[in-house]
């Protein structure tokens, strides 16, 4: 690794992952790829009427990602939304150029991500968009989640003619046009379920001609697609082509399937191999904290056995020591890592520099995916400038002020970093030994470990900026009244809701707080009261420590609270581990031997020994309702206002540092 500038040297980064690679004449500083990631700025735009995406392209380029693939840009018309930028008409030619001169500027090199979904107009702007297909078909079985990120423009898909498959190859008009923009490189995805992939796969493609059957006549469209390219925009124009290495779906593409096709595309003369596992239909983990990290590399290192040009792993790869070590190892020649530049944009920088105590990182909450399923601008958690990089800069205070802080969660760590880091002097009083507030508790059920990170890099800004810290002290109104700092920041989160429910507090009785931080212990059979992330997670906590778990849910349906990127692998988890859900059922008395609930207008006994309350949460809040008069600036952020995610906190915290 260079070591320049007194960088210090990192546990684990060699020289791999920093060490320059070329695909074809294109080449790379390092081995970091952001890739095609949709985050819907391009329909959103800022308080000076600017469209986001530059500014978000330019800080991802700015810290140092090797290369940058954007996308998923619409090739065929229609696009999916019309107010979206695509690069299937020369209209969006002005809005591609300035993205790629905010990325070439900044020091990165740019792909454009030519997308080829399942819907096509034959006769263009003049005519209705059909859903498309090889054989018609139905890709979704009973109990799929939906595919949220493809607009059906019909119910149906119709099998596409010979003729028609010959004319979508044709329009590769959308390659000449990325070239034009000043894109240097081109990718081409068969995967997740497009119009590409479901050729390539037995799963959909069930063709009797000569784009059907053999793996060559199921690769024709790919092969003579990439063949039509290469005319129309240069040979010399890098090709990536991206291939799920597995499709994850029942009689879809395997690994095996992935190897006998890897040699075809590169005999075609593609620059690199791109490896994305899964459809969006998938029923599995891809994205979330339940699929470890690393976890889809040993699909590269497959790929990489049969062909001879780079080869690219993606997914779950938050971790530059972990990208250094699949890299160093063989298995991959370069890494992935959109989500963690997402939190951390300029994570490549830190590494280079020796920083990586000061690197974000992503923790695969998955609430990125969830705005975009819900048609928002894409958000992280830990990262509250995202999408909001023109607006969010930190600048220096014109004033020095005495900042205090009540809470050390995320919320408030958030507030004090900001503040001072604009040169206020900054006091964080937290009433527990420890610094984390409620991702202390977050952290403690399965698959949730990711979380420490948040809390290690929040520790940690609290040393670097020199912060005071006053853990196991509280912080009341007479210290305020006493020393009369400048402003005081209230986050002092939330505590849980007692429903008023006959025996609720009876000895058999303990909050879900109370059961994951082990301050109380259960019996064998439990019943839950309460399905909202809080109330899954603790039955999933409890049945893995053997308990016989029933959650009771007054609501229609079990979980609603969830984000829908992870509230179905919470039920199928729930469903695999045995834990026993009944919605429609108010509590309505709690005994020594179990509990009552009203379902269907009967009254329903359910027997267990330890009844756990996971009821939601209320506001804590015990400063700023006391203070007559306050002498200083009050703010009030995260749950201490209205419980919500660690997001809100964190955003709240964020833009309250910036008022201080």
């Amino acid at each position: 690794m260079d070591n320049k500038a007194g960088n210090r040297p990192v546990p684990g980064i060699e020289n791999c992952l920093f060490k320059p690679i070329v695909l074809g004449r294109l080449k790379l500083n390092n081995r970091i790829v952001f890739p095609a990631i949709t985050t819907l700025y391009d329909e959103f735009y800022d308080l000076h009427g600017d469209e986001r995406s530059e500014y978000f392209y330019a800080e991802v380029a700015r810290g140092g990602a090797g290369l940058m693939i954007i996308g998923a840009l619409q090739a065929l018309y229609p696009g999916r939304r019309e107010n979206r930028v695509a690069i299937n008409h020369d209209k969006y030619l002005l809005e591609l150029k300035r993205w790629v001169r905010a990325i070439r500027d900044n020091g990165a090199r740019v792909a454009a991500q030519l997308a080829v979904w399942n819907y096509w107009a034959p006769h263009g702007y003049d005519s209705t968009p059909e859903f498309v297909s090889p054989s018609g078909v139905v890709t979704a079985p009973d109990g799929y989640p939906q595919n949220f990120d493809q607009e059906h423009f019909v119910t149906t898909s119709r099998p596409l003619t010979i003729d028609e498959i010959k004319r979508i190859e044709d329009e590769v008009a959308a390659a000449v046009r990325a070239r034009e923009a000043g894109f240097e490189a081109i990718e081409l995805p068969a995967v997740s379920g497009n119009l590409i992939s479901r050729f390539v796969s037995p799963f959909t493609n069930k063709r009797t001609d000569e784009y059907g059957g053999l793996l060559e006549n199921r690769l024709r469209m790919l092969l003579e697609t990439i063949a039509a390219i290469q005319r129309q925009a240069g040979y010399d124009l890098p090709i990536i082509c991206r291939i799920p290495g597995e499709d994850m779906m029942p009689g879809g593409l395997t690994l095996d399937d992935s190897k006998a096709i890897a040699p075809y595309i590169e005999k075609a003369g593609v620059q690199a191999i791109s490896i994305m596992p899964g459809w969006y239909e998938t029923r599995l983990p891809r994205h979330q904290m339940a699929k470890p990290r690393g976890a889809f590399a040993y699909l590269a290192e497959g790929i990489k056995q049969v062909v001879g040009i780079p080869v690219c792993t993606n997914m779950r790869i938050n971790d530059p020591v972990l990208a250094e070590s699949i890299i160093s190892r063989g298995k991959a020649d370069l890494a992935a890592m959109g989500r963690a530049l997402l939190a951390d944009p300029e994570m490549p920088n830190k590494v280079r520099e020796g920083r990586l105590d000061e690197v974000r990182y992503c923790v695969a909450c998955c609430t990125c995916y969830e705005d975009i399923a819900n048609h928002r601008p894409c958000g992280c958690s830990v990262n509250p400038r995202l999408g909001r990089e023109a607006l969010t800069r930190i600048k220096p205070a014109s004033k020095k002020r005495r900042v205090y802080v009540a809470g050390g969660g995320p919320g408030g760590m958030e507030a004090a970093r900001v503040a001072a880091l604009r040169g206020h002097k900054v006091t964080l009083f937290e009433k527990r030994a420890f610094l984390g507030g409620q991702l202390l508790t977050a952290i403690l059920p399965p698959d949730k470990r990711e979380w420490q990170t948040t809390i290690d890099y929040y520790r940690h800004q609290m040393r670097q900026l020199k912060i005071t810290i006053k853990t196991g002290q509280v912080l009341t109104p007479e210290i305020i009244k006493r020393y009369k700092p400048d402003a005081v920041i209230i986050a002092t989160g939330a505590s849980p809701t007692i429903p008023e429910i006959p025996g609720i507090t009876g000895q058999n009785t303990a909050t879900a707080i109370e059961i994951l931080t082990d301050r109380k212990t259960s019996g064998l059979k439990v019943v839950i009261i309460g399905s909202g992330l809080v109330g899954c997670e603790t039955a999933l906590f409890l049945s893995k420590r053997g308990k016989h778990v029933t959650i009771l849910e007054i609501l229609e349906e079990i979980g609603l609270d969830i984000g829908c990127h992870n509230r179905w692998l919470v039920l199928d988890t729930m469903k695999a581990a045995g834990v026993n859900t009944v919605s429609r059922a108010k509590v309505v008395e709690v005994t020594g031997s179990g509990a009552w609930a009203e379902i269907d207008g009967k009254r329903v006994f359910f027997d267990c020994d330890t009844v756990v309350i996971a009821a939601g949460m209320l506001p804590s809040d015990d400063i700023s309702g006391k203070l007559d008069e306050p002498k200083s600036e009050v703010y009030r952020v995260g749950d201490c206002v209205s419980a919500r995610r660690v997001r809100d906190a964190i955003s709240e915290g964020f833009m309250t540092g910036l008022k201080v």
